[in-house]
This record gives structure tokens, sequence and C-alpha cells, in this order.
């Protein structure tokens, strides 16, 4: 564990996983055959081309590097290629992607392919010209071509022409490490593609395994020798896991590894989310600078339990977890939900976004929900060739690699994604933003929580999914400083989660909550002014655009304010105002002490106790290295619920304030947890006290008479307790 470093193996698979340069695509098991267009004459026309080519000057002062992939053949061939042109000294850099117009074949030992560029990155002026053509000579049936070479075909102009060598018969290495859990049991690496009887008739018979699939996408892919069995050691650690912990966990990981961008990501393997059985995966590592190198999958899901009478279903069971582990991984590669790649906004970073997306709701990919197509799962498998689909490895292959590399570019950024269409809305429901306060004005450094409100506006009960404005999925806010350009909020993790179709009657609501002014690319909401919100939840086939909410930030009314905010404006923090301020986040967890020190009696105090109390509610697990140097160990944190009580006790003296700060929903169910957290430490008297502010104060407010209600019963509970 000490010394996690690459491994020096990596792009350099086993001659078993890597098809052989000169071996024709007719045995390609995928059945990925050569272009019909051309000649065919000769062995020339069969041998493959596909790969990774590289120019390297002779001269060691001339820093001009250029990288050409070829995506002609071998599996799923897209008929493109890719160039990449670097100046090191300059750090400039232009790409384009073409598409083969033509493949010839010159005699018996030239091939010319030809491509028309479709889309652009970076400098223009370094790769001028709409033409590029990939030569390969000197063909031997044994060798495969022994002489490469592009050249830039530009109107007006002499064409540049560059000499190549094959430097692999893949896009790009990644290397590939899972860590299970000792309460999981064995992670799904490889799975049987005759295993279970719903597949398509001409599926090949074979062992996939992860590195098989991602080899296939155009990867050099390497599993880690570092994977391993990671022991629940600690006494009275659970077998769940929290965002939090996962959060936690990868930032121990990744200290021990690299925190840069780099072709490597880690999967846990765990038992199950605090959620519960509802959560499948979560790709969780989309915070920070360094992003999409984590992701996580729990076995005891919902995930992987078999259909009723399913002729196999430890066939089923098996394949299930082998999609899912591929499917998270594929997060980690910036692929959204085949269903999701037109949400969103692609703003926010340097150069021109790729392609522009479309969903691909029917989908037979990794990236889909088997549930969600036509006829359900069955459908799915009958059809699925354990593959991802043509925009996906367009993407994969050829999109600059910074979207695609796994802690470059942020999760989603630069999908070309483009706002929902805000037209044709469903009239049968409306969403309502608000803050739940009289006044839409915020203090400097107050954090903005909205309630997101869903009504059934129709004559008759509605269809919606249950988790639409908690699982990251559903809802798009968008967020515009008045006399600055729009951004996009997203939340901070992502979770796949089943589908729970759920009825709502008309006029019937359902409540959300969400902290609105930082999100997984940092503060939105920072500076003093006027701010516009709106927000879009996707219901079913439909988009439904909510109000538009303003609210004013007002300036700074202290030197204080100012100082602190130095500290305070940073992703960790607001990373611990959303999960709690974590061991993983003692940075931030001491810019919130100090700001509860140093102003007590301002709002954004109050969100600080929150999130310093949240850890100290439950026994907390921690992902350390083992004593030994030698693997990953997990230990325990106790609960220390009269600790958290204290430091919530500023959110019971001034009940009003505080709940018009934090919103009724999360102000609610804080106390909630804390009176829960006392009554298991058998302080019963302090969580009485507790659930009476909790109710006196939702009567006040005149929140809806079944939430009192429900909080009476708490109240009543804990008194039959005491007796």
């Amino acid at each position: 564990m000490s010394n996690r470093s690459v491994p020096a193996s990596i792009g350099q698979p086993s001659k078993d996983q890597v098809p052989s340069i000169g071996q024709s695509a007719d045995t390609d098991p995928f059945g990925a055959a050569p272009d019909a267009a051309g000649s065919g004459l000769g062995p020339a026309r069969n041998l493959l081309l596909s790969g990774r080519y590289v120019f390297k000057p002779a001269n060691p002062k001339d820093d001009l590097l250029v990288t050409v992939r070829v995506d002609v053949d071998r599996f799923f061939p897209q008929r493109c290629l890719s160039v990449t042109v670097w100046r090191q000294i300059a750090r400039t850099t232009a790409h384009v992607v073409a598409r083969v117009t033509s493949d010839q074949v010159l005699g018996r030992h030239v091939r010319t392919i030809t491509a028309t560029v479709f889309y652009r990155d970076g400098e223009a002026q370094m790769m001028p010209g709409d033409r590029i053509v990939f030569q390969a000579s000197g063909a031997d049936i044994q060798q495969g071509y022994q002489e490469f070479a592009l050249t830039l075909a530009i109107a007006g102009a002499p064409e540049r022409r560059y000499p190549l060598v094959l430097e692999s018969p893949y896009f790009d290495p990644v290397d590939l490490e899972v860590d299970h859990v000792e309460n999981t049991g064995e992670p799904a690496l490889t799975y049987h593609t005759h295993a279970h009887p719903n597949r398509p008739a001409n599926l090949p018979t074979e062992t996939l395994s992860l590195a098989t699939i991602y080899q296939r996408a155009g990867f050099a892919t390497t599993m880690s020798p570092n994977s391993q069995v990671i022991p629940l050691s600690a006494a009275g650690v659970n077998g769940t896991w929290s965002t939090a912990e996962l959060h936690d966990a990868m930032a121990t990981y990744w200290s021990l590894y690299a925190n840069r961008p780099q072709w490597a990501m880690w999967m846990l393997y765990a038992a199950r989310h605090d959620l519960g059985r509802n959560v499948g995966g979560l790709m969780f590592d989309d915070m920070g600078a360094n992003q999409r190198r984590g992701a996580a999958m729990f076995s005891e899901s919902f995930l992987f339990d078999a259909p009723a009478g399913d002729p196999a279903p430890k066939a089923w069971r098996q394949r299930m977890l082998f999609f899912i582990m591929t499917h998270e991984i594929g997060h980690t590669f910036n692929l959204a939900h085949s269903f999701q790649k037109a949400v969103g906004t692609g703003q926010g970073a340097p150069g021109d976004p790729w392609i522009p997306l479309q969903n691909e709701p029917e989908a037979r990919s990794f990236m889909n929900y088997p549930s969600l197509v036509s006829g359900g799962q069955q459908a799915f498998f009958s059809d699925f060739r354990f593959r991802f689909s043509d925009d996906e490895l367009l993407f994969m292959r050829h999109a600059p690699r910074r979207f695609v590399q796994m802690g470059n570019n942020r999760w989603f950024v630069d999908h070309g994604f483009v706002a929902p269409e805000l037209i044709g809305l469903q009239p049968g429901w409306r969403l309502d933003i608000r803050p739940n306060r009289e006044l839409n004005v915020y203090r400097f450094l107050e954090p903005v929580t909205l309630e997101f409100k869903l009504t059934n506006v129709s004559e008759a009960p509605a269809a919606y999914d249950a988790d639409a404005l908690i699982d990251g999925h559903h809802l798009t806010v968008f967020i515009r400083r008045e006399g600055s350009q729009t951004v996009q909020w997203r939340p901070m993790a992502t979770l796949c989660m089943e589908e729970r179709q759920e009825t709502l009657a008309p006029g019937a609501s359902i409540y959300g909550t969400q902290m609105v002014s930082a999100c997984a690319s940092g503060w939105l909401i920072d500076q003093p002014g006027f701010y516009q919100i709106q927000a879009v939840l996707d219901v079913g086939l439909y988009n439904v655009v909510s109000n538009v909410l303003r609210i004013y930030v007002a300036p700074s009314r202290s030197f204080e304010e100012d100082r602190l905010a130095l500290d305070y404006f940073s992703e960790d923090v607001g990373r611990a105002l959303v999960f709690g301020a974590t061991p993983g986040l003692a940075r931030a967890a001491a810019t919130l002490e100090e700001l509860v020190q140093r102003c007590p009696d301002h709002a954004a105090a109050m969100h600080a106790a929150v999130a310093l109390a949240t850890p100290k509610l439950r026994d907390r697990k921690r992902l350390v290295a083992a004593e030994d140097g030698r693997g990953l160990a997990i230990r325990c944190d106790r609960a220390a619920p009269e600790a958290a009580a204290e430091q919530i006790a500023p959110l019971l003296r001034s009940a009003p304030e505080a709940a018009d700060t934090l919103g009724h929903i999360a102000y609610f169910d804080t106390l909630d947890r804390v009176a829960a957290a006392l009554v298991d430490a058998g302080d019963a008297t302090k969580a009485r006290a507790v659930l009476l502010t909790s109710v006196a104060t939702m009567k006040q407010r005149e929140v809806l008479p079944s939430v009192i209600r429900g909080a009476e019963q708490k109240l009543d509970a804990v008194d039959a307790r005491k007796k």
C-alpha cells in the first residue's frame, strides 16, 4: 500500500489480450470486418491498422509532437481518425476528429485512408485544412505494415507530412484497481456470455473480463496488482457506507496514490449504501480539481435481485454485478447515462465543447439502465452485446483527452450538453422553488438552501419517481448572477438508484431541499448581488420548469466576514456543508469552527454548527493504511451525540432564525437525527428537549399537519421510553 505507482506494465497487456498487428479483422469475434470500400487487392487489405501513432521529431530542439488515433478496424470501428498536435514549450495544442471518406489499397503494399475533419478543439492555426491522409506501406502478411505517415492537406499551401511510428494498438493505457470490503464477497470481474439463456442468439461464447471490455473499447487495460480485501476489523463498524465516508475513503486513497490526472481509476466494492438497497452504484469522486477517479458499487442492492421465475438466477446476478461494475467505471471515463446525455450546459471549461450528444434511451449499452428500455431488462439483454454505443466509443476514443482522462476535466464538462428546452411543458405538474423565509435576502457567507416542491396540478393521479428530488439525476438548477453568465448547479454526488414509481394524488406535493450555493464545480453564489435561480425537473417524458426565484446577497458587514471569506469559499468547505465536516475535510472543519467562534450569531454559523455536528451522530468508518504498511484497513470513530447536541445548541436557542436559514426540511431533519442519536446513547431527557423544540417550531411556522403529527409521535415514543 505504501507504493501505489502505476505498474510498469501499463500499456503492455499480455499477448493473449492484444490482437496481433497482422491479425485479420475477419477473425474478430465481434465481427469487425474491414471496410468494404477500396479495391480489396492483396493481403494489405486485411492487415489491422487501428491504434495510436506518434511523430517525434529527429531534432531534439523541435518541440512538436503529433499523435494520431486510427479507428478503422478491430473492435467496433468508428471509421474515424483523430489528430492531436502539441507544442511543448509554448504549451499549445490542437485536436481534430475526421470521418473516413476513402480507404483504398494501391497495389499490394500501400493503404491510403482519407478523412474529412468534422470537429476541432484548441489552436486552429496549428491544424489548418479540412482533409487529412493516413498512409501505411510496406505490408507484410506476418509483420503487418512497416511504415506510416500522416499528411495534412491544406488548400492553397504545401502539404505537411509527418512520418509516424505505431506506439500501441490501443488508443490509451488505463489502470483499474478494484478493492472490496470483506462483507461483500468476491467482485464480479468476469462473466461467461452464455451463462444466462436470455442473450442474442449469435452472441459469441467466451468469458469476458473487465479488462477485455475496456480493451475492446480501445484502451490498453491492466488490472492493478494492488487490489485487495479490506477487513472490517474495528468492532462496531457497520456494513453500510454514507457518501461522506466514500468521499473520505477516496481522499485517503488518492493521498497515497497521486492527486493528478492519470489514466487510472479506483473501484470500491462494498455491501450497501446508507440509503438502503435502492442504491446500486455511485460515481462519488466528482468533487475538487481532480474528478472522476473513483466509483463504488453495492452488492446488497435491488439491482442484483433476479426476477421471480428467472431460469438462471445465479447467472442473472453475476451478469448484473459485472454489468454495474463496468457501468460505474464508465462514468470515470466521463460517460453519462444513455438517457441523460442531453442534460446540462457544458459551460465552464476551456475549448470548444464536444460534439452535441443525443439521448439514447433504447441503447443496448453498458451506460443504460436495462429496466428502462421498451420491454424492460428481458428485451435489453436479449439484444445486448456487452459493449458501449457508437457515440460513447467515439467520445472515449477521439474526444480531446482532457475530457476523458480520469482526474482531468470535471464530470459532465465538455460533453456538449445544452440546457433542456424550456417549452412544450407538461401541464399536469408544477415545480416551485422557494427559500421558506419572509424575504429573499441572504447575508454574505450564508449558504442558500432552497426547497423544491413538485405538485400534481392535474385532475388525475400521476406517476413520478420517488427519488426525483434527491438522486442527482432528475434535477437541474440554473443560477445567474445578474450581469454574469448562467451557470449550472450539480449535486455533490450522483446516485444510481432504483426507479421507484409512485403515484401522486391531484393537488398533492412532494418536497426536497438542496444547498445550491456550492456544487461539484465550486461555489456558484459567493459574491454580493442579485441572483436569478430556476430549476428543471425531469418527470417521466417531460421537463417541468420552475418559477424564476430572485434573491439578494448582501455585502459583507465586517472585517471578520471578509477575512473568513478567504478560506470559507473553498471546495472543501462546500463539501463539508453538504456531507458534514468529516475527518477527510479537516481543514474545512477548522474554517467552520473559526466561523462559529468569531461570528456566533451569523446565519452561516448555524450551517457550520450542523456540518460540525453531523459526523458525531453515528459511528463512522475511516479507510486508512494498515499499520504494517501493507494494504488498507477500516477504523471506527465512535458517535458522540452529546457533543453534537452541544454544537447545535444555537439552533435550539434561536429556532425561528435557524429554520429560516437552514430551511424547514434540513432544520427538522437535523433535530430528528440529533434526538435519535441521543436516544440510542440512552439520554432520553436531552432527546425530549430537542423534539419539544422541533414540535414547537413546526407549529409556530405552520408546517403541514401530517409532519407535526409525525414529530409528536416521535416525542411520544421518547416519553414512553423514559417511563
